[in-house]
């Protein structure tokens, strides 16, 4: 059971003056703390009844509707007290959070862009912004922006969990036991992870996505979904199928790039070589069959 905050429990009504809205916003606060979102959320909205285009207020109230994934209420209540109040800082710290949360990685860039030119020394803003780089697998942007964030407090929590996570997804590290210290001391890392595996997955760099998958199942392995993981990208990033490489690093694009370079290679061998064409097609042939065959028997092997 949780221990009780004598400032979040109301006197009689007697003893007391109804609470106004500074301790309503300090009571929310506690609870915002506490990550009791929904209780949080009832004080907030007692408070703005008393004042409704109180920014504080609604900056927390936006909180809470996010950390509920309401990202659209949330980005709905935060351009309101943007429209009013254009430089309110928490309020566009958390519009950013929250445009990364919807993929707008373009408005997200813009709006963080804009408060490190504003305030160039807080180290937080370069974190983020470096998170975001690494979720776009802009390697050596996030370094940078880390390194920064370090030059102007190396001991910041926040930051050191940064660098971690920049020496993971480049291979510099493969500790299980760093890494599972970082996850629980930094939640917001395994989401970042999944999403750099998935870019890595997207981009067709599957050995990359594979390694990293493997490094999060040895700190947490328990995870079902981290093991599911790794067993679906274990063929794919199988020895037997890097012939196929390009295609998939390419997919379609490199197939008929290849194709049609073959078809050119070919061309011109029938005439100056016609010997060394047959061989040539004979070996395309073998390859394309290859690409038909392999990936799908490979998979199954290496999932099991």
């Amino acid at each position: 059971m949780e221990p009780t905050d004598s400032r979040l429990s109301d006197a009689p009504a007697s003893a007391q003056q109804p609470p106004g809205v500074v301790e309503l916003l300090e009571r929310a606060e506690l609870l915002i703390e506490r990550r009791r979102w929904r209780e949080a959320e009832t004080v907030l909205r007692q408070a703005l009844a008393l004042e409704p285009e109180h920014a504080g207020l609604l900056t927390e109230l936006a909180r809470t509707r996010f950390s509920q994934d309401d990202n659209f209420e949330a980005e709905r209540l935060l351009r309101e007290v943007l429209a009013k109040d254009p430089s309110h800082l928490e309020a566009r710290y958390l519009l950013f959070h929250v445009l990364v949360d919807m993929d707008e990685v373009v408005e997200a860039e813009s709006v963080i862009l804009a408060l490190l030119r504003e305030s160039p020394g807080m180290p937080g803003f370069y974190v983020a912004y470096a998170r975001l780089m690494l979720r776009a697998l802009e390697l050596d942007k996030a370094r940078a922006l880390t390194t920064e964030a370090l030059r102007l407090e190396p001991n910041r929590h926040e930051t050191l969990h940064m660098a971690a996570l920049c020496d993971l997804v480049e291979g510099r590290r493969g500790d299980a036991a760093a890494l599972r210290r970082l996850l629980v001391e930094d939640p917001g890392s395994r989401a970042t992870l999944s999403l750099v595996i998935n870019a890595l997955i997207e981009r067709g760099q599957v050995r990359e996505a594979y390694r990293l998958s493997k490094q999060m199942l040895r700190a947490q392995p328990d995870d079902p979904f981290a093991l599911a993981r790794v067993k679906a990208l274990a063929g794919d990033a199988h020895w037997a199928l890097r012939p196929l490489w390009p295609l998939q690093r390419w997919g379609w694009t490199g197939a008929v790039a290849m194709w049609v370079g073959a078809v050119a290679i070919g061309r011109v061998l029938e005439r100056v070589a016609p010997v060394w064409a047959d061989l040539f097609w004979t070996c395309w042939l073998i390859y394309a069959i290859y690409s038909w065959v392999a990936p799908p028997l490979v998979r199954r092997l290496a999932a099991r």
